[in-house]
This record gives C-alpha cells, structure tokens and sequence, in this order.
C-alpha cells in the first residue's frame, strides 16, 4: 500500500501541484512591467517549463531508491520503463540527470544577475548570445551527468547479483528483471568497486563545484551591488538585492530538499549503514518538491508578486461582498 502511494500518488500530487503553480508563475511575469524584469523574464520563463518538464519525467520515470550493506541502487519497478533493456537504462541515467541539469540552470541565472549589475551588453542588446553561452553550459553539465550515470552500467550485472536475494525478500520478484544504476564500493569485483568509487567522487565533485560557484557568485554580486548603491536609485538597489535574495532562496530549496537526501543515498553504503525503508520513501518524495516549492518561493520572497497575489485574494471576497451588499439593499 506505501508503495502504492509513493509511486504512484504521491508523484501526481506533486506535478499537478507544479502545473497548477509555475503557470502562475509564467503569468506574473509576463505581466510585469517589463522595466522591471527585462531580459531576465526569458531566463524565469525557462525555468518554470524545465520544472513542468522534471515533473512530468518525475511521474514517467518513477524511481525507487534502496540500500543494501556496501550497496545503493536506483531502479524503475513499475511504469513504461521497468523492463530490462538498454533504451530503458538509458532512460533512468536520463532521469537521474535531470536532477543534476537543475545545477545549470541555477548557475545560468547566477551569471546573468552578475552580467546584469556589471551592466553588460550580453543581458540587453546581445541577449541572443548569452543565450547561446547558456544553452553551452546546460549541455556540457546535462551531458557530463549523463555519462557518468552511464559510466558505472557495466557493474550492473554484478550489483544485481549482489542485492539479488534481498530484492526477492523484500519486493517478491528477481533483481535479475529490472534495470538499476547504482554503485558497491566493497565486496565486489576490483572492476566493480573501482567504477563506483570513481563515478560516486565525480558526482560530488560536481556537486561541490556547483554549490561553491553560487556561492563565489553570490559574494562578488553582493560586493558590487553595495559599491553602485550609493550612485544607483534606492528603489532600484533594493529591487536588485530583492532579486538576488529570491535566487539564493530558489538555489537553497533544491540543494537542502532535494539533493541533500543523494549524499545521504551515496555514502552510507560505503559505511555498510542501512537505511531504513522510510528514508527511502522520504528520498523519494524529496526529489519532487522544488518543482513547485521553488516558483513559490520566488513569488513570496519578490514583494512585486506578492503583493499582487495577496491583493487579489483580499480583492475576490471585497467584490463578493459588495455585491452582496447591493443585492440587499435592492431588496430592501
């Protein structure tokens, strides 16, 4: 029944929460003064469709994640893409990439609020390269993750075998049927071990790299918003840091929510720690949260939306009742 829920349920709550939150979005910014946002609008826009598009592959590719001694693996037990072949391989390292491109994007956006500030003409009248600039960085990172989910397959066989009758005990079916992409970092072949190791550093190094380049980012935004704002308009400098306050809250999200429970799957296996079933399911959830925990985030951190959005809650009932009121007094 769990299962049931976290697989099946649980995903479609969480991308119909992310279609019925980033539209939204999209509409607020694009009804936005363009003064205030500009070019950056394009970048919110791309966004939200990639959260739209995660979510859907969220719910196409419904990932189980399990841990077994000196052993993490990933697999697909149920949907489209649960039997054993090569295409349906491909597809869940393409789905565990997915997670990762959302690096690219957040570091995208960290770059042009830095070209923005620096006043470069890459954010105006040559916006079509920074665009080109950006799409490079996406494919370099998206296909950089890929290939080293794809690195390890050839130690799938083994890891099969080695979480073969715990799979049977606790699911009731051969480990031998499906596709998975982990990792064994000990009691296994020197080939095996050796690919798991060297695919598990990459993708902390990766990692790391992302989180301390948005950091780095943020201090050298933060210096030179400080240095303009004493010639810079005070609405306008309060308007910058609002911006860059609502993109550390939309790079936090992710990192805390949804990529913090990956290091927890990575390592402990190389302790022999075992995880219990429940974390699993909470590894689970968490991958699905920021599609739609993100966009409102943005909106309540950026006051120009939130106003808007609580404005036209108050304003809904306001008209409600004064047509009630009108209503009375006809019939009085």
């Amino acid at each position: 029944m769990l299962d049931q829920w976290f697989f099946l349920y649980i995903p479609l709550i969480f991308c119909g929460l992310s279609f019925l939150v980033n539209p939204v979005f999209i509409y607020l910014i694009f009804t936005e003064k363009s003064t205030n946002f500009g070019n950056y609008r394009y970048l919110l826009l791309y966004f939200a469709l990639f959260n739209l598009i995660y979510s859907v592959v969220y719910v196409a590719v419904p990932l189980d994640i399990h841990s077994y001694r000196y052993c993490f693996f990933l697999t697909v037990r149920n949907g489209w893409f649960s039997e054993a072949s090569e295409i349906n391989f491909g597809i869940i390292a393409l789905r565990c990439t997915m997670v990762a491109a959302s690096y690219a994007v957040l570091l995208i956006h960290f770059i042009y609020r830095y070209l923005v500030i620096q006043n470069s003409s890459l954010t105006r009248h040559n916006f079509h390269w920074y665009l080109t600039i950006s799409a490079v960085v996406f494919v370099v990172y998206f296909a950089t993750w890929y290939a080293i989910c794809y690195f390890p397959g050839r130690a799938n066989v083994e890891i099969k075998e080695y979480i073969r009758k715990d799979f049977f005990e606790i699911y009731g079916t051969d480990s031998m049927d499906y596709n998975m992409l982990g990792a064994l970092f000990h009691d296994g072949s020197n080939e095996t071990v050796y690919l798991s190791w060297v695919a598990t550093m990459t993708w902390t190094a990766i990692s790391t790299a992302s989180i301390i380049a948005f950091t780095v980012m943020t201090r050298m935004i933060v210096r030179k918003l400080r240095k303009i704002s004493t010639n810079a308009s005070k609405k306008t400098s309060k308007f910058q840091f609002e911006l860059l306050r609502a993109l550390i809250v939309q790079t936090v999200i992710p990192i805390l929510i949804s990529f913090s429970p990956c290091l927890l799957c990575w390592y402990s296996p190389m302790f022999g720690i075992p995880l219990a079933r429940e974390i699993n399911y909470l590894e689970i959830c968490a991958f699905g949260v920021f599609p739609f925990a993100d966009p409102v985030a943005i909106i309540l951190c950026l006051p120009v939306f939130r106003k808007r959005i609580f404005c036209s809650c108050k304003s809904v009932p306001a008209s409600v009742a004064g047509t009630t009121n009108s209503t009375n007094q006809r019939n009085s």
